[in-house]
């Protein structure tokens, strides 16, 4: 279980390992920061919060310490130091004079403020005024400073909306209104724009939550609701989340999603939700961590911090379809797979230790035929998509006529779209994925021009073993196999996961229009269009006393 004083006593050991890198030498410029990769980095004043955290905790070891106290004042004046004319800080590896990055620092260092000025101690009067100076003086820039990606706008609402909750004297409600007006970017089943399931999700939800406590709108809370409940079902029995769909810098990577576990707490306790609680104490069970946020619901809610709220129990059998997100769901126990539209990983299944992380599908076909479906059905137990080769400018690949007069250097381009075409078929595949005992089939089908090479790709996570009718090797990271024939069983540990029948209708080791994988153990199954051609995954253990998979 989640409980307050655990995470207390994960504070105070977090706080030391960050007074190490803390500058305190007085005489050096960079006196007060926070040393990350080399460099102070502008916004690590936003660590200042950890400290802040301990420091008004009466639990924590650090509760009113002078030393605290010291380091917080030195890392604000540094903060003065570094923030630029507008208030606001730089992100020092991308974005600079940084509205957003600047909302982040404000969103984590507020709740400081708020929670000081309840504090009888001239000291935490102190933390509240150096840091609250910090956010009264970043307000201007975050007003005018402006956003790029979806999830800034919220970062923006709720770093505003935390600000003018404590300096209600402050202009800054307009632009809040402002955002909040273009309506929070989430379908009905609960995806982001941004589909980062293992990063920006996390940051959409927290920003809302915060900003509906901050302004009393409850109905923020909603999109927060719709998430978490797809977020569970997007999680393997590790607690780690699939990220073959994000469209940001978790794509690809094994995330556990500590970074949510505040977030369902938070909307656990207001809603009495014991699925919520039950969430966030398994994922912090399996990475424990997520300071010092995991730790603000009880920052803002004193009488949080006894809980008596009941866990129900988590499903971990069930096949979901999320229609307007066009993904598909199945956990049944070690097994989790995932289909889903719009991405160029159209179908991924774990099994314990061991993951393919991907089945792709591609032909050659001017290297506009990776597919990526473009339509999602879900019936009983399967899966249907579609994808068609598309043209840069038109609906099918094109040549180009001559146009018969003098063309500039710099309109070649511009001027395609006046020429005449010669134009080809669209090649169309389409993708039927059903789950079966044991695993999943995955037909495939591909028409419309013949005689185009084309390839499925299956990628595992590297380390394991590969086994097949004659032969064994090492998964590793970059290699590449041609299954033939027959089948293949790739197993880490006694967790195996079997692929086939193999096809070699040709040896084309990286196809043009292809994603390479470097980071995986990949095998390739190829045909010739058109294709007809059935893949069987199955999950199960491996029997080293067989050297055969077992379901």
């Amino acid at each position: 279980m989640l409980q307050y004083d655990t995470l207390v006593r994960m504070l105070d050991d977090h706080i030391n390992t960050l007074l190490p890198r803390q500058v305190m030498d007085e005489k050096r410029a960079d006196y007060g920061s926070f040393i990350h990769d080399g460099i102070a980095h502008p916004t690590s004043v936003s660590t200042l919060s950890t400290m802040g955290y301990a420091y008004v905790l009466e639990e924590s070891a650090y509760y009113l310490s002078e030393e605290i106290l010291a380091r917080i004042l030195s890392g604000t004046a540094f903060g003065r130091k570094i923030r630029r004319a507008s208030g606001c800080f730089d992100l020092i590896t991308t974005n600079f004079d940084s509205a957003p990055d600047t909302g982040f620092l404000v969103k984590a260092i507020a709740p400081v403020v708020r929670a000081a000025r309840m504090v009888d101690d001239d000291g935490a009067r102190q933390v509240a005024e150096a840091l609250g100076e910090i956010i009264r003086t970043a307000v201007p820039g975050m007003l005018k400073g402006g956003f790029h990606t979806p999830n800034h706008r919220w970062v923006l609402s709720a770093a505003l909306s935390l600000s003018l909750e404590l300096f209600p004297d402050m202009d800054g409600m307009e632009v809040v209104e402002q955002y909040l007006a273009e309506t929070i970017d989430i379908n009905a089943d609960g995806e982001y724009t941004e589909r980062s399931a293992g990063g920006y999700n996390a940051i959409c939800n927290r920003s809302l939550r915060l900003a509906a406590e901050a302004l009393n709108r409850p109905e923020l809370l909603e999109p927060v609701r719709k998430n978490l409940d797809l977020s569970y079902h997007m999680l393997h029995d590790d607690g780690t989340v699939v990220t073959s769909f994000s469209e940001r810098q978790d794509r690809g990577q094994r995330v556990v999603l500590v970074n949510m576990v505040d977030s369902f707490y938070y909307m656990a306790r207001r809603d009495g939700n014991g699925f919520y609680a039950a969430v966030a104490d398994w994922l912090f069970s399996k990475a424990p961590g997520g300071l010092p946020w995991t730790l603000e619901p009880f920052l803002r809610h004193p009488a949080w911090r006894k809980d008596d709220l009941e866990r129900e129990s988590l499903p971990t059998s069930y096949a979901r379809a999320f229609p307007a997100a066009r993904l598909w769901r199945v956990r049944r126990g070690k097994t989790s797979a995932t289909a889903g539209a719009r991405s160029t990983a159209p179908f991924s299944v774990r099994y314990g230790a061991v993951e393919l992380t991907s089945v792709s599908f591609c032909a050659s076909y001017f290297a506009v035929a990776l597919f990526s479906g473009e339509s999602f059905e879900a019936t009983a137990g399967k899966v249907k998509m579609t994808h068609q080769s598309r043209g840069e400018l038109h609906d099918t690949p094109v040549y180009y006529q001559p146009v018969g007069h003098p063309v500039d250097f710099e309109s070649f381009y511009d001027q395609r779209v006046e020429r005449d075409v010669y134009a080809l078929p669209p090649l169309i595949t389409a993708l039927e994925i059903e789950e079966v005992d044991g695993g999943f089939d995955l037909q495939v089908r591909c028409t419309g021009y013949d005689r185009v090479p084309f390839q499925i790709a299956c990628d595992f996570t590297p380390g394991g073993e590969v086994e097949f009718d004659s032969g064994t090797m090492h998964g590793r990271a970059g290699e590449i196999m041609f299954l033939k024939s027959g089948q293949v069983t790739y197993h880490t540990g006694d967790d195996a996961i079997s692929i086939g029948p193999g096809a070699y209708a040709h040896r084309f080791w990286q196809m043009r229009g292809s994603e390479s994988a470097p980071n995986a153990f990949r095998v390739l199954i190829t045909c010739m269009t058109p294709v007809d051609q059935r893949l069987e995954i199955r999950c199960g253990a491996w029997s080293a006393a067989e050297e055969r998979i077992v379901f």
